[in-house]
Parts: structure tokens; sequence; C-alpha cells
């Protein structure tokens, strides 16, 4: 029998497969049990308390059924459902749809390329023009893909520059920060080791004598060790790739006569060479590491790639409204602003974000990258250390979220918690499930709260 749970305002529904709804005083204290077990982390079997008890139990913990929107569904249908139609935040579970979406318009076979040109004459290793950086929106470039131009301009037998470095990303909006990003609103990384965000000056050149004391501060300051990591956050990220790029060329003994600046590629520009990434490598990091960034890029990709100037956030999430009307979700079932999650101002309904993930399972092209790329629990990614030596390790893949709000610049007020994606218990049945929690209480509690229904899931499928 598939068997169907939901929640009423005054009584718990039994819906047989066949039809007919049965009142059940067992299936009232059963499910009671279910939220006394779990919501509260009561290490127990289902007690056979009544309703008004368990809800007194739940106010008292400060977890109640207003603040949780569940879905647990297998092949045949749902069998346990709270809130399923009631739109919460959805923090980095977000990424859920970015990823989806990307898949969908882009395909699994699409590559970032960044591409190098010069629009000069060599002679006597002498290139008498300048060289061209044409950002092709690869959020995973960084300092390594710059070495590959280095090597390319060595080869080339360049040893001189007579020419600027310029920085060519007019495919792309201007704004190279996440809109929601501010002391207000603060995102946890979500991974180790400790990870600090550092604002510097934007004409703070990378591994000047300005740059190297302010990490040398920054060191002695928290006291870390040599294994400790550093993101900071470019206010001008175009020119900061400049300016490390020509510090690598100037260690490589090419010099430059000229400086680094912006512009257009000019028409009789030859192409020197291009770093391509695969798209299924970004969506894997983005989902394995909760990357705020790398999902901020691909938003603005799907729009770059569709011709929209200038390429921005807002013109990408058109895409993502597109993907949902294809998968069958409801336009009324969501309200969303960005591709990351890192937001207060986004919105979904569990049972939207359960169709999201069941349409990309049984995509045969699509579901083994996708699954592949969710963090897998007590194994990688955000759920490394989460059930950990329990049956679920291995058997959840699942993508987290975490966001908190600040009531000021010190003190923050815990907002949501998340959790969505697949178990795979021991017999093999898949279970898609989708777990949000909007509320005060705190984020390890709820957390441990959602893994000890993980491991349920695993050890009982069918709860």
């Amino acid at each position: 029998m598939c068997r169907t749970l939901t929640a009423g305002a005054d009584s718990w529904t039994q819906i047989p497969a066949g039809g007919g709804a049965l009142q059940s005083t067992e299936m009232r204290k059963s499910f009671f049990g279910f939220l006394l077990a779990f919501f509260l982390a009561v290490a127990a079997p289902c007690v056979a308390l009544d309703q008004s008890r368990v809800l007194d139990i739940l106010l008292q913990q400060g977890v109640t059924a207003d603040q949780v929107g569940m879905i647990i569904q297998d092949e045949s249908g749902k069998i346990f459902t709270l809130n399923e139609t009631k739109k919460l935040k959805p923090a980095s579970t977000m990424k859920i749809l970015t990823a989806g979406t990307s898949l969908e318009f882009l395909g699994p076979s699409f590559q970032f390329e960044t591409q190098l040109f010069n629009d000069g004459v060599v002679k006597n290793h002498v290139l008498k023009g300048s060289l061209y950086m044409k950002a092709g929106g690869d959020p995973s470039f960084n300092s390594n893909d710059l070495h590959l131009f280095v090597d390319t301009i060595q080869k080339a037998g360049i040893k001189s520059i007579y020419g600027n470095i310029v920085i060519d990303d007019s495919n792309f909006s201007d704004i190279h920060m996440l809109e929601m990003r501010s002391w207000t609103q603060t995102a946890s990384p979500g991974n180790t080791p400790l990870f600090i965000n550092v604002d510097p000056p934007a004409n703070v050149t990378p591994y000047s004598r300005s740059w190297l004391r302010a990490k040398k501060r920054l060191r002695r300051l928290l006291d870390l060790n040599d294994d400790y990591v550093i993101y900071q956050n470019m206010v001008e990220p175009d020119l900061w790739t400049g300016l490390d790029f020509l510090q690598l060329l100037k260690r490589a003994g090419i010099s430059v006569v000229g400086k680094v600046r912006r512009g257009s590629i000019p028409d009789n520009a030859i192409v020197l060479g291009s770093v391509r990434t695969p798209l299924t490598r970004v969506i894997y990091d983005m989902l394995k590491s909760s990357n705020n960034y790398y999902a901020d890029m691909m938003i603005r990709n799907l729009a770059s790639q569709s011709g929209d100037r200038p390429a921005n956030v807002k013109a990408g999430m058109r895409f993502i409204y597109e993907f949902l009307d294809k998968v069958g979700v409801s336009r009324n079932d969501y309200s969303l602003n960005s591709g990351a999650g890192f937001t207060h101002r986004s919105y979904i309904t569990a049972g939207a974000l359960c169709l999201v993930l069941n349409h990309l399972f049984e995509q045969p092209v699509i579901s083994p990258i996708f699954f592949s790329s969710l963090p897998v629990a007590g194994m990688d990614g955000t759920l490394k250390y989460r059930m950990r030596r329990t049956e679920a390790q291995g058997k959840i893949h699942a993508k987290t979220g975490y966001l908190s709000r600040a009531v000021s610049r010190y003190k923050l007020r815990d907002g949501v918690v998340a959790l969505a994606g697949f178990a795979t218990p021991t017999e093999g049945k898949t279970l898609t499930f989708v777990f949000l929690y909007n509320g005060t209480r705190s984020p390890q509690l709820v957390k441990n709260i959602f893994d000890k229904i993980c491991v349920e899931l695993v050890k009982n499928p069918g709860l």
C-alpha cells in the first residue's frame, strides 16, 4: 500500500493506494511518536501520546510544525509530508535548481572557455602589442590557469611585451559581488579548514607588500598555523586577475611595459591559447562545497549563452523559472531571486523541490552527473562530518543548506537549515526527501534532527 500522511488542522489522515480517507487514532499516535523521536531528538520508539501533549513538547523545545516543510517519497508516491505546500527559505538547496537548469539548458558537454589574444607582432622575442584576456564566465578559473597562459607565452618565444594587459569581461554585468553579500546576512561556509573572508582595497596588488602585510597581520591576530586558508572577496576581480597575471609573467622573466586595464578585443587580434573547464566539473565543485560564487556565475552564464547583455543574475533567473515550468512546478510555489540561495528573500515549497529532484533523477544522461555531485553522508563535501559511523554513511546523497540572519554586527539569529536529496537503503529502493526548517532554534540541533531522520530512512524506508 502506498501511504500518504497529510497534515490537517485537527487530524492526520492515512490515504490507502486505492483511495478513501480513514481517520486513525493509531496513525495519530504513530505520527506524533515519529515527531517526538526525531524533532525532539529523543532516542525512543514511537509512543502513545496524544496530539496536544506532543505539540506541547514541540513548543517547549522551540520546534513547531509551522517552522518545518518536509516530504519523503519513493517511486510509488509520498510516504510522509508535513507542510509540503508551504513556501520556505531553501538556503543552499537552491543550488539544486541551478545545477539542474544549467545541465538542462547548457547541456552536460558544455565547457567554459577563457581565451588569450594578442594584436601585435613578435620580433626578436619582443611582442609589440597588447595581450587580451577574454573572460568566459568560468568560476573555477584561477592562478593555475594563468600559469598555463604564461607557459603559452614562453613557448611562443616572447620575453618582453610592449603593450598592456587588457581584460575583456564585457559579456557580463559590471556587478561582481553577490547582491545579498553583507554583514547583515551571513552564510556558513560549511567546510574545513577555517575560512575567513577578507575584503582588501581595490588598489591592493596581489603579492604586493601591502597584501602580504595584511595577510601576516591576520595570521598573528588569529594565531593561525601554516595550514590556514584565506578567501578574499575581490571588489574588482577582472583587474585583480590581470594584476595576478602580470605578477606571474614577471616571475617567469617576461617583462611588461604597460598597464592592466579593461577593454575590448580588437578585430585583428589572434588567439594565443585558451583554457576550457567542463560544466560537469563546476557543478561537482559547486554542490560538494556549496560554493555561492560558482552558483552566481552559472546563473550569469545562462544569460550570457542566450545573448543577454549584460549577463547578470536577474537575466539568468528566467531560465530557472523556465526549468521549473518544464518540471511541472507551479509559479505559485516559489519566489526566487538568487541561484545560490544566499538570501532571505527566496522561497520555495518542499513539494516543489522534491519534484525537481525526481525530475533530475529520472533523466538518463543528467542523473548520474547530478547524483555523483551531491555530498555523501560521512564521506565528502558538506556532509563529510555528518552521519559518520551510522547506517546512513555513504547512503545519503544530499545538498545541505544553512543561512543565518544577523541581529547586529556581532550577534547572529539562526534562520534556515535545509537538507534535500536521496536515501539509498540496503535493499536498493531510492527515496527522495526534502527537509526545510525556518526558525530560531540552534542550527546544530536541527541538523541532528534531520540526520536522525536520514538514519531512520536507511534503516526503515517505510517509516
